[in-house]
């Protein structure tokens, strides 16, 4: 009997390439009325073996899994990387934020020092011309002793007034 393995692909062994012909042949039969399968040799055909195909199936089913769970690890710490993203740029933010305020704070503090210090220069100025005036007027010791005691309260003034800014300037230094 000649079967045609011409249409039948050899990718595996002689029994499987049999069975695959015998498959396609099956309903077939000869003119003279007698079936194909008649004629073939079965004696050496080994019954197949799938014991390697389960295994196989196992192995790809265990891989998936462990596909699956690595994948969904990776998720879970993206998800998390990205939470972690998200409070570093609030927190980046608010620090922004606190840090512009504190400074526009410290410059204002600055203005109004440094204005401060212009007044107790413009006033010192103006008691030296007082008492060198008085001096030449009157050369009177109650006038002086007046005089440095004006000059003394206007700068304890002052620096009652600036205390608070100087120590808010100090710990922003410090800071």
């Amino acid at each position: 009997m000649a079967i045609d393995l011409r249409s039948v692909e050899p990718l595996g062994s002689k029994s499987v390439l049999l069975e695959q012909a015998i498959r396609k042949h099956k309903g077939r039969r000869k003119p003279s009325g007698e079936s194909y399968l008649q004629d073939l040799d079965l004696s050496d055909m080994l019954n197949p073996d799938y014991e390697w195909l389960n295994e196989d199936k196992t192995a790809i089913q265990n891989l998936v899994q462990q596909m699956d769970a690595s994948i969904g690890q990776l998720s879970e710490q993206m998800r998390e990387m990205g939470q972690q993203t998200r409070h570093i740029d609030q927190f980046t933010r608010r620090t922004k934020t606190q840090f512009e305020d504190e400074q526009k704070l410290l410059f204002k503090q600055i203005q109004t020092l440094n204005g401060l210090l212009k007044r107790q220069v413009e006033v010192l100025t103006h008691v030296e011309r007082q008492i060198s005036d008085i001096e030449i007027k009157q050369n009177n010791f109650i006038p002086q002793m007046g005089i440095g005691l004006i000059a003394g309260l206007m700068s304890a003034v002052t620096i009652l007034v600036s205390a608070p800014w100087l120590m808010v300037l100090i710990e922003y230094l410090r800071a």
